[in-house]
């Protein structure tokens, strides 16, 4: 390794050991002034912040700003075998450095039987010899090092560059929406012939980060039927759980431009199922599409507490019912005992008995 690159990497490192600090004292005031911590070993990080971008930056600027702010991430991690590894995170932007550049901090919690979080961060300035961005993401504890360049194509923004084996890099963000979009890391081995899809990451913005002057800002509050949608969300990843001997695997996904979390619930030997969770004005809708090829839905009362550990749904109406001694499920309540642990318990008709059925699931993802 050349000294030049050498020094680079260091650079690096301190600046994510800076950015992982700068979570809890981040903030300038409007004169660029900094307001001391009270600890003085977050002096240096107190001053890396900044509260916007610098005015040099012009247009460019846009294109980061709106990003600035907390997001909650379902990051997905696909293998060569085709199967998609869930696991939940979240993801900080910041404007640092006077404003001349941008810092993310992409955090995923801790699995079972882990006690530390994964975390790696981005540096991003604007190279106006380039007219590009330059992008350095660091993860310390993986020795992760990569540096990759672009800009705007279109309606996405795209960066290339290569890793340390010299396989080509293309890292994307799509869809992008005030409140969602949706990352994606893809990979060449081969010169850009052909590309395999290894991460793909959907992020939404937390409600309570909403920034002065953005496009949700000037929006009426976060109602809460639509914070307890927000709540719901927590469980995108991937569970499983065992009911009367048979193994069964469930994944939350948030979809639609995160306007529906989908439940995709997968039997061992059985079919699947779904079930697609919605807002609707002060209640949450719950649609089933069950394997008896009926389609339940239910809607729970008026949301009173925007993070209910248990929401209730109750049958409003099936279709695709034969007769109405079909079996069909009339009911579901969602129990988040905590953020590994989920109660599903849901009520059935069949010939005119009712019943019950518990599912309780942990989380693998």
């Amino acid at each position: 390794m050349d000294s030049r690159l050498g020094a680079m990497r260091w650079i690096a490192v301190a600046w994510a050991i800076a950015g992982i600090l700068g979570i809890a004292v981040r903030g300038a005031d409007a004169r660029g002034v900094t307001a001391p911590p009270a600890d003085p070993r977050h002096e240096m990080v107190a001053a890396l912040a900044a509260s916007g971008p610098h005015p040099s930056l012009g247009d460019q600027a846009r294109i980061w700003d709106r990003f600035v702010g907390t997001w909650d991430c379902d990051f997905g991690f696909h293998a060569a075998d085709g199967s998609v590894r869930h696991t939940p995170g979240e993801l900080e932007f910041g404007w640092v450095l006077d404003g001349r550049a941008i810092q993310d901090i992409w955090i995923s919690y801790p699995r079972d039987g882990e006690t530390e979080r994964g975390m790696g961060t981005s540096i991003r300035y604007f190279d106006d010899t380039a007219k590009a961005w330059r992008v350095v993401f660091v993860n310390p504890r993986y020795g992760a090092f990569i540096s990759v360049q672009g800009g705007t194509e279109g309606d996405r923004i795209v960066l290339r560059g290569r890793d340390d084996e010299g396989s080509v890099l293309c890292w994307s963000f799509n869809d992008i929406q005030p409140d969602s979009f949706t990352w994606r890391g893809e990979k060449s081995r081969d010169g850009g012939k052909t590309w395999r899809l290894e991460e793909e990451h959907h992020m939404r913005r937390r409600a309570a980060n909403l920034r002065p002057g953005s496009v949700s800002a000037g929006a009426v509050e976060l109602s809460k039927s639509a914070a307890a949608f927000d709540h719901l969300g927590s469980l995108v990843g991937e569970w499983r759980g065992v009911q009367s001997g048979t193994e069964f695997q469930v994944t939350y996904t948030l979809t639609a431009d995160g306007s529906a979390l989908m439940e995709e619930f997968r039997p061992k030997g059985g079919a699947t199922m779904v079930t697609m969770f919605t807002v609707d004005g002060d209640h949450l809708i719950a649609t089933h599409y069950c394997s008896a090829k009926n389609q339940p839905q239910m809607v729970s009362t008026a949301i009173a507490d925007p993070q209910p550990k248990s929401v209730a749904f109750s049958l409003v109406r099936v279709t695709g019912l034969k007769t109405p001694d079909d079996w069909h499920n009339t009911g579901l309540v969602l129990t988040m005992e905590d953020q590994d642990h989920l109660t599903q318990e849901w009520t059935y008709l069949f010939k005119g008995k009712t019943g019950k059925t518990l599912f309780h699931l942990t989380r693998v993802h």
